[in-house]
């Protein structure tokens, strides 16, 4: 009975789409609008399968964004992950681990919705403006 287990799990490992992630990089961006005091926090992601971006908006009142923290986090990303179970995490989108989660898995939504080619036309234009309004950078390999 085990040996069909094994079997079966070897069978699901090769039969569930992977993404292999080669890069996560967050760029915190002053928000622009007059009206608007805080940040951008833009999550870039290089993957087999193109670019992804996601990005949220944290006000000044906001607890600070704790870069080490998101780090930690997002490094274990890095490889080759299956996709199905991104699914099934279940996470609090307002503390600081869910918010970093939330802005992964809409970057990998936003890489799997495009092809290649398209997400790479505009990424490099986008990613040294992006690099240039910055006030905090990281980047995960």
């Amino acid at each position: 009975m085990l040996t069909n287990c094994e079997s079966y799990l070897q069978h699901f490992t090769k039969q569930t789409p992977h993404l292999s992630i080669s890069r996560i990089e967050i760029f915190v961006i002053p928000a622009i609008a007059v009206d608007s005091a805080g940040h951008r926090i833009c999550l870039r992601l290089t993957s087999n399968q193109g670019f992804g971006w996601s990005e949220l908006f944290a006000s000044d009142t906001e607890a600070d964004i704790d870069l080490e923290r998101w780090s930690d986090l997002l490094q274990s990303f890095i490889g080759s992950i299956p996709l199905p179970p991104l699914n099934q995490y279940h996470y609090d989108k307002t503390d600081q681990d869910g918010r970093a989660f939330d802005l992964f898995v809409s970057a990998v939504n936003h890489t799997l919705a495009q092809s290649a080619e398209s997400a790479s036309y505009g990424s490099n234009h986008e990613e040294s403006v992006l690099r240039q309004r910055s006030v905090s950078y990281m980047s995960l390999d």
